[in-house]
C-alpha cells in the first residue's frame, strides 16, 4: 500500500465515485485491508530525485539516466539509481546487534556505481546487488522509471519567506500571507 492509494480507498468506502478522477496513481486498497487480498499494487515508485545532483556516468542513452537518484520496486525486485546517499543499515531494537549487521553499508560497489538492484523478499537487507547479472531487468525497471518521469510535475520551492518564521506569530506556525 502506498499514500497514493488512500484517496481511492477512502472515496469508495464512503460510497463515492472516481469518475472523473482518473486515472489515479492509487488503488482502493479496502479488500486488501478488510478481506486480506492480494493489493492490486504490483510496482512502488519510491522516488525520482532530481534535485540530487548526478552521480556516475549514465549507462543507457535510450533509457531512464541512471545518474538521477531513483528507486522503484515491482514485486520482488527493487531498484536504486543514482547517489543513493547514506547506504548504512541500522538493525530494528529487537534484533541482536552484531558486526554483520549494525552500521554495515548497505550499497557497496565502486565509487562511480550509480545502479543497483536487489531481491528485497531474498534480501531485505538490500546487500547482494543483482544489477550485473539480471541485465535485462534493470532495463525493464529502468523503462518504468522513464514511465513516471514524463508525467512527473518539476519540483517547485519558491524562496523563503522571512515572514513565515513563528517567532514573528507568538510562536506559532499559522497562516501569514
Amino acid at each position: 500500500m502506498h499514500v497514493s492509494d488512500w484517496f481511492p480507498t477512502l472515496v469508495k468506502l464512503a460510497g463515492g465515485s472516481l469518475n472523473g478522477t482518473q486515472p489515479l496513481d492509487g488503488f482502493d486498497q479496502w479488500p486488501t485491508i478488510s478481506e486480506a487480498k492480494a493489493s492490486p499494487r504490483t510496482e512502488l515508485l519510491h522516488n525520482i530525485d532530481i534535485l540530487t545532483p548526478p552521480s556516475g556516468t549514465r549507462l543507457y542513452p535510450n533509457l531512464f539516466d541512471t545518474r538521477v537518484r531513483a528507486a522503484i520496486r515491482v514485486g520482488d525486485m527493487k531498484l536504486i539509481t543514482g547517489n543513493p546517499g547514506d547506504g548504512s543499515w541500522v538493525p530494528p531494537p529487537e534484533m541482536p546487534h552484531s558486526p554483520h549487521t549494525t552500521g554495515n553499508t548497505r550499497l557497496s560497489g565502486s565509487a562511480t556505481q550509480n545502479v543497483w538492484l536487489f531481491n528485497i523478499t531474498a534480501d531485505p537487507e538490500e546487500r547482494v546487488d543483482l544489477s550485473h547479472t539480471h541485465l535485462d531487468l534493470v532495463q525493464q525497471l529502468l523503462e518504468r522509471l522513464d514511465y513516471y518521469n514524463a508525467t512527473a510535475v518539476p519540483p517547485r520551492y519558491p524562496p523563503d519567506d522571512p515572514n513565515s518564521n513563528p517567532e514573528r506569530h507568538g510562536g506559532v506556525w499559522g497562516p501569514w500571507q
